[in-house]
């Protein structure tokens, strides 16, 4: 347990049990709206991976993509390192 949920808890320990009830409900509402925003995220980056499905990009047997990231840096940047 860090210092700080040990501070918590020893607050908690000082309350009546109503206090603690509306710490609770405060705790809970708390870890939803992480979980949704874990979600969001998720859900945004499957969507992403799946428009880059959609676009079925067919490359050449021959590609070289570190290649064409060093060529890409050189022209943009004048350095490929």
């Amino acid at each position: 347990m860090t210092a700080i949920q040990q501070q918590a808890v020893q607050l908690i320990y000082q309350l009546p049990d109503d206090k603690i009830r509306a710490i609770i409900t405060l705790a809970v509402d708390e870890l939803s709206l992480i979980e949704l925003r874990k979600q969001k995220e998720l859900s945004e980056k499957k969507n992403a991976f799946a428009r880059l499905e959609a676009l079925n990009l067919v490359f050449p047997d021959n590609f070289d993509a570190d290649a064409e990231l060093s060529g890409a840096l050189e022209e943009k940047y004048g350095i490929a390192d």
